[in-house]
């Protein structure tokens, strides 16, 4: 046990120093440093290696190790793509099973992106706004479907946050999120099916249109 324990631990520090860009892209990621740096054995790190491969965070060549897994201008289009459809589909089924105690959830996190916004604290705003998806997506009773989307935006994290430094995304985004609000209080599913696809279609156009000068 205490073996597994500290394979997941490792492989969540990896994990987390990549979503945060302490590992660039293509970077070679050697057992033995990581071994070293980490105080774990090097079958530990292998494990938690082949663990961040499978969720493709790392590729793994014959004789050349890990390397952080390169993520292409059209990948990221791409799956940005397949989330409008999951969103969409998504809040389709949650629309009609939100409680009233969820909707004041949505509600009282709304509030703060508000004035995380007024403090112009994106990174801040980003944190809210991850809550506020997934209080829908714990609504929802499909969770083949959520659990696909929460692994594509785990993956996607550090390309989707830069969008919210494009001058003018914030207050765009904001509006978004009270068109989606505003539909689910209303219980109106065609409505917040359109506003959500409609937010993540926006995060797509920004992303194409700034792309160059985000990365």
């Amino acid at each position: 046990m205490a073996k597994i324990n500290q394979t997941t631990i490792v492989y969540t520090k990896i994990k987390e120093r990549i979503d945060n860009g302490f590992y660039s892209p293509g970077e070679s990621l050697p057992e033995m440093e990581l071994s070293i740096e980490l105080s774990a054995s090097r079958n530990t790190i292998k494990k938690a290696l082949l663990m961040l491969e499978n969720d493709a965070y790392v590729t793994i060549e014959t004789n050349k190790g890990a390397k952080v897994r390169s993520v292409s201008k059209q990948e990221v289009l791409d799956y940005l793509q397949l989330r409008v459809e999951l969103e969409g589909f998504i809040m389709r089924l949650a629309v009609p099973l939100f409680t009233d105690a969820d909707i004041q959830k949505l509600d009282d996190i709304f509030s703060k992106m508000k004035k995380l916004l007024d403090d112009n604290d994106l990174m801040g705003y980003s944190a809210m706004n991850q809550q506020f998806h997934s209080i829908i997506y714990d609504t929802c009773p499909n969770k083949t479907a959520t659990e696909m989307l929460t692994r594509l935006k785990s993956q996607m994290r550090k390309y989707n946050a830069k969008t919210i430094l494009v001058p003018g995304r914030n207050e765009h985004s904001y509006e978004e999120h009270k068109a989606i609000l505003d539909a689910i209080k209303k219980r109106e599913v065609h409505a917040a099916e359109t506003s959500i696809r409609q937010h993540v279609e926006n995060v797509r156009d920004t992303f194409e249109k700034y792309y160059s000068l985000l990365f």
